[in-house]
């Protein structure tokens, strides 16, 4: 029997997750949308997950469906709409696979060239990523690219 993993904070620390769900929370309520926000280290594992008072269920649902879709694909779900709309073997393979919920609203979160977590919020209609990337800004190292990508734009 193998030891059980410990969940570490070498990739997000709790005190990080927790920011980036509360911040994302506050910049949907600001604007009048009640949401849900969660960050998953790369690894898969939850690290923080929150709804408002009063949020619709759905967002919940949404997104962890967002975030199986960034560790999946290691993109933001407003790039993997875009691919849906260009790409069409993709679109046919995966637009309708139901782990994955396919709209705006979550990212991919580096440390430098390394992948260490990812922000999904849900049921913020179309301010999903205005609130993701507002709550991005409160962590200093967070970056939705790779340091390489984005000093090449």
């Amino acid at each position: 029997m193998s030891a059980p993993v410990t969940i570490t904070p070498d990739l997000i620390s709790r005190a990080d997750a927790t920011l980036l769900v509360t911040m994302a929370l506050d910049a949907c309520k600001t604007r009048g949308e009640r949401v849900s926000a969660l960050v998953m280290d790369a690894a898969g594992y939850l690290r923080a997950e929150l709804s408002d008072d009063n949020a619709n269920s759905i967002g919940l649902i949404t997104s962890s469906q967002k975030a199986a879709a960034v560790l999946a694909f290691h993109a933001s779900t407003g790039d993997l709409v875009a691919r849906l709309k260009s790409d069409p073997k993709f679109a046919a393979q995966y637009e309708k696979d139901p782990r994955f919920h396919f709209s705006p609203g979550a990212f991919p979160i580096y440390r430098g060239e390394k992948l260490v977590a990812l922000l999904a919020v849900g049921g913020g209609h179309a301010i999903d990523t205005d609130c993701a990337r507002a709550a991005l800004k409160a962590v200093h190292w967070a970056s939705v690219e790779p340091a390489t990508a984005a000093a090449n734009p």
